[in-house]
């Protein structure tokens, strides 16, 4: 067994000796990291007052010359100048506005339906009417031209008027038909019996080469209309496309920014209606007739509305 016979005074004065070195480091190693953070403090304040002495004669140069050009530009050739320059990129630029509205709006006209003329108008800043006339055959496909149409973007609306039903139905039992055999509503009941059946068939009147009905086989250019058993129907879509077109003569005598008008009109240059496009020949071409259904596309979180005809 080992005995400790030192005295206590010998280990804690060993001890004080540590800390009072420990202290002395810890002092000296404090005032290099507080000389160095003084000299790169004055250092750094003195590079960024250097740069904002540098920077201030540019800025100050700059400031003066943008004041002269607003006094260019707020002088009264100056202004009737930007004036003139906006009106001739605006009048520009409308080139373009028709052709790329007919252009987007191809690919959503269904297969089945035989544009005749396609024209557009505008209605206000940001809406726009486009109106379509062509021919279709069946009820089905009246009813899904709404749903073609309502793929177009910004579409607000689109309505339809035109189709004539005379598809076949399958009528009540009468005395002389007891079999139900379907038939157009424009032709009466089919008889029963074999000889008033055929009498019935014989007494239909059969066109005979070309009767010129929708001006085919008219040997003429005059825009084709409805074949038989088809239907002309008017499609009228309401978009969100501005179409307004800059008017020179208002834009030239006022003092202010270019303004627009409605296309169609005095100065406006375009033909009433908006300029024709795609067999915009025929654009007269049947006229909407009584039945007419609309179709509302709210844009946003809104619901589409139903077509009230129950397609």
């Amino acid at each position: 067994m080992k005995l400790n016979l030192l005295p206590t005074t010998v280990s804690k004065g060993k001890q004080a000796k540590s800390g009072i070195f420990l202290s002395a480091l810890i002092a000296i190693v404090g005032a290099i990291v507080a000389i160095f953070v003084s000299t790169s403090s004055s250092k750094a304040l003195a590079t960024a007052r250097q740069d904002y002495e540098d920077s201030r004669g540019p800025a100050e140069a700059a400031a003066a010359k943008a004041a002269e050009a607003d006094t260019i530009l707020n002088a009264p050739g100056s202004v009737a100048l930007i004036r003139d320059a906006r009106l001739a990129e605006a009048m520009d630029k409308h080139n373009d506005v028709y052709p790329d509205l007919y252009e987007g709006l191809k690919p959503y006209i269904p297969s089945f339906f035989r544009v005749n003329s396609m024209f557009a108008t505008p209605a206000a800043p940001d809406s726009s009417t486009i109106t379509l006339v062509g021919t279709i055959k069946t009820y089905q496909q009246y009813a899904d031209l709404m749903l073609a149409f309502s793929r177009y973007p910004g579409l607000v609306s689109v309505g339809r008027a035109g189709y004539q039903t005379n598809d076949e139905i399958v009528p009540n039992l009468s005395p002389v038909d007891q079999l139900g055999t379907p038939h157009k509503p424009t032709d009466g009941p089919v008889p029963e019996d074999k000889l008033e059946r055929l009498t019935y068939f014989q007494s239909q009147v059969q066109p005979q080469g070309y009767t010129g009905i929708g001006n085919f086989g008219s040997g003429t250019d005059s825009t084709r209309g409805a074949m038989p058993d088809y239907s002309l129907v008017t499609v009228t879509l309401t978009t969100t496309k501005n179409l307004m077109v800059p008017l020179p003569k208002s834009t030239l005598s006022s003092s202010g920014s270019t303004t627009s008008a409605t296309g169609g009109g005095a100065g406006s240059g375009l033909p009433p209606g908006g300029p024709g496009g795609a067999g915009a020949r025929g654009a007269g071409a049947g006229a909407p007739p009584s039945q007419d259904d609309t179709t509302t596309k709210t844009t946003g979180k809104g619901k589409k509305g139903s077509d009230d005809s129950g397609d």
